[in-house]
This record gives structure tokens, sequence and C-alpha cells, in this order.
């Protein structure tokens, strides 16, 4: 199915852009019941709808989409485990950073992402900003963010202990029992920025068409570019896959250097 040139640019760049192949009708259905607001009749606006899947047949239909499945299985030599989806109705402006923080692997590197746009996503409605190359660079975790003299000054102090009910049962889903990774993560996205500056990499737009998806490695920079027409939506799909034969684990949530794994809810 992918070229030799495909699997040469992902192995070089870290992203590929392809046709996932999924029925117009299917992704106009999840723009309009899940992008407008279908899982939430109280009228409320959001951002990002996460694990939609769960109530809507079309988002899951996207996420589990053949030839999704089988790009990755050709990229990665495993078969793919759709495990978590992120539904959009505009562009997050979210800060650079790398899958690997959130969700990581052993062996690493068995993890990506797959971006798929349900309308026309371009340079003013805040296309996805990636850095090529970057997933080349060493993988960060809150270990190598706390190195940093200044920022390991700041990182959160201990709040449960693990023999308390909250730090076991926190022990008990593979979290430290005691970390705030809401301020820890604020930290994260300044170590990146310095980490862009050093590694002097130029940024590049995904800037992709109704029906085609971005698929980018578990390592590769990218956040949300800027949305320079505030009026518009960015309407899109994000689903995170581990791969077979891996152990999964989270960065963010075990700050305190020990890997505690998890398993995730597949989509199935």
């Amino acid at each position: 199915m992918l070229t030799a040139e495909q699997k040469q640019q992902f192995a070089d760049q870290g992203y590929l852009v392809i046709d996932p192949q999924i029925d117009p009708a299917i992704i106009d259905g999840v723009r309009e019941r899940v992008g407008n607001g279908l899982l939430y009749p109280d009228g409320r606006t959001v951002a990002r709808v996460q694990d939609a899947w769960r109530q809507d047949a079309g988002v899951k239909t996207i996420a589990c989409a053949p030839t999704v499945l089988a790009v990755l299985a050709q990229l990665h030599g495993r078969k793919p485990l759709p495990f978590q989806t992120l539904n959009f109705r505009v562009g997050t402006e979210q800060k650079v950073h790398s899958d690997t923080v959130h969700f990581n692997s052993n062996p690493a590197g068995h993890m990506c992402g797959v971006w798929v746009a349900l309308e026309d996503i371009d340079q003013h409605n805040g296309a996805v900003i990636y850095y090529p190359g970057s997933h080349k660079l060493p993988e960060v975790g809150m270990s190598e963010v706390f190195a940093e003299p200044d920022l390991g000054a700041r990182r959160a102090p201990m709040r449960d202990g693990p023999l308390s009910p909250r730090g076991w049962w926190r022990e008990l889903r593979g979290h430290s029992p005691a970390h705030d990774s809401a301020h820890n993560y604020l930290l994260y996205e300044t170590y990146m920025e310095r980490q862009i500056e050093r590694a002097r990499i130029a940024p590049a737009l995904a800037t992709i068409r109704k029906g085609q998806a971005f698929v980018w490695a578990a390592n590769l920079m990218h956040g949300g570019s800027p949305r320079t027409d505030p009026a518009r939506t960015r309407h899109s799909q994000v689903s995170h896959y581990y791969f077979e034969g891996a152990r999964y684990h989270r960065p963010l949530l075990n700050p305190d250097g020990r890997v505690r794994y998890f398993q995730p809810d597949w989509i199935v």
C-alpha cells in the first residue's frame, strides 16, 4: 500500500499525509453530531471532546478505518491498537509537545497519532504545526525537564503519600501517588520551547484537505498554530494508537521517574 518513498519519508521526517479512504458521509456526520455538540445537549461550546467513540459510531469508524490500520501496520511492523479519540471544533493553539510525554511504550516508539480533517484546513484556521525530523531527537520525560535548574526548582511538591487512600488509588491506576501534572506540564512546555531553539528545526503546517489524514510519529514535536481567523472552525479528529506486543506507560503522570505500566481502554 505504501511506496518505498513514503516509508522513507516517515522514517526521515516523522510524518506522512495519506488518504484514509473514509466515506465522506461518515466524516460529515461526525462533524455535525460531535463537532457541533450532540454530546453536549445543554448548549455548551467546547473545543475538544475526548473519547467520543464511546457514544458515536462514526468516531469509532474513523479511528478504526481499515486503510489507516493497514498504513500504521506497514510503518511499525506491528498490529495497531486504537485507544483514544479527540474531536475538535476549532484549533487548539496548543503549545509544542511530543506525544511521548503523555503516552509512551516499551519498547519505545510504538505509539502514533492520526489527525483526520473533517473540513479543509489551512494556515488561517489553526492547522497543526510540526517540526519535521524532530522525532529523531532524544525523548523528553520529566527527569529531563527537572534537570534544568530553574525548572527543577519549580517542580510541583509532593501532595499525596503512597500509603494515603488517594495515593494508593493513583498507584493502582498507574499514576505517581504524588504529583500535580497540570503544574509540571507548564514546565515541560517551557523546556520544549528551549529544545526547539537549541535544535534550530524549522516548523511546517499540516494544511490538509477534508478527508485527508496526517500521520505522525510519537516523538514528533507538534502543536496548534495560531487561528488568524477566529470566526472559522477547524473540525477534525485525532486518534491515538499503541502497537501490539509493547507495554504502555504515561511519563507525565510519573514525574518521580518510576515507570508504571497501564492497560488502555482499547477501541474495539
